[in-house]
């Protein structure tokens, strides 16, 4: 079903309509707003829109962007990928995961893939953000090798995230 990575116990692909509900599930999550922002997904529709707008449009447009991170089995658990924003100088990783299925090593493992491959992308250079309170994601960037470079505003609501560099 159109999987682009593999690793041992995971495989990412590209979102596809069947991926909404997961998607609505994984954006409503408190941890997702409380770290990432409300995406104002809200319904099933909401969900399909901003796969075609921010998954399936980004690879089209720029040869890269987001993909569903699924379990060998094909449960759909969370996203991962690479983002292009106006206010960062190179295309960012950026991830979520189910909370469910938090601390296993899944997000480490599918940036991982991600990372190795990102020269097939065309990215050379990789950027991340992450909120100064999301401990968690902080403690994978730099397990993946990933340098505290400076903050950026990032959303709408001028709050300040922390910026690393790859």
């Amino acid at each position: 079903m159109d999987t682009v990575f593999k690793t041992k116990r995971l495989e990412l692909r590209y979102a596809n309509e069947h991926d909404a509900a997961m998607l609505l599930t994984l954006a409503n999550q408190p941890n997702f707003i409380k770290h990432i922002g409300d995406k104002a997904i809200y319904t099933l529709n909401d969900a399909k829109n901003y796969i075609e707008q921010s998954f399936t449009a980004a690879h089209k447009h720029q040869g890269f962007g987001p993909y569903i991170i699924t379990l060998r089995g094909g449960e759909a658990v969370g996203v991962a990928g690479f983002y292009k924003r106006a206010v960062l100088q190179y295309p960012d990783l950026g991830f979520a995961l189910l909370t469910n299925h938090e601390k296993n090593g899944y997000i480490f493992e599918a940036a991982n893939v991600l990372l190795q491959n990102k020269h097939t992308l065309g990215i050379n250079q990789v950027s991340a953000i992450a909120s100064p309170s999301n401990k968690a994601s902080q403690s994978v960037l730099l397990k993946l090798g990933f340098k505290k470079v400076g903050k950026a505003v990032i959303n709408d609501d001028k709050t300040a995230v922390d910026v690393y560099g790859y």
